[in-house]
């Protein structure tokens, strides 16, 4: 399918746009990075009647409506990113800062019971 193409037919566009969408909720549901493999991102749009390629994935994302809800392509990392995956930059785990946090509260506790 040529980007051509892919702009006269809106039907495979409301198709590519339900496909997005879907994974993306399912992702945030899951609480799972918001990204796909490239590979897997085509094989499912092709499940669902839309020829993409390799060759043409980056040029459609690149495009409207798919270029508000997905990060540009980088074709070497062989992964689509969903807008809003962001890594963490506390460089800290939940759990890990919950446990900070559970044994500071159980010092404070103690040393105020002392001086009580």
């Amino acid at each position: 399918m040529r980007l051509r193409e892919f702009q006269e037919n809106p039907a495979d566009a409301k198709k590519l746009m339900a496909l997005v969408t879907l994974l993306s909720d399912r992702a945030e549901d899951e609480a799972a990075k918001k990204q796909i493999s490239q590979d897997a991102f085509i094989d499912v749009a092709r499940s669902v009647g839309v020829n993409v390629t390799k060759e043409n994935l980056g040029e459609l994302i690149s495009q409207a409506p798919l270029k508000n809800v997905l990060e540009p392509l980088d074709p070497n990392s062989g992964i689509v990113r969903f807008k809003g995956d962001t890594e963490e930059t506390t460089g800290m785990s939940v759990d890990r800062a919950r446990d900070v946090v559970d044994r500071n509260a159980k010092a404070a506790m103690r040393r105020g019971m002392k001086t009580a």
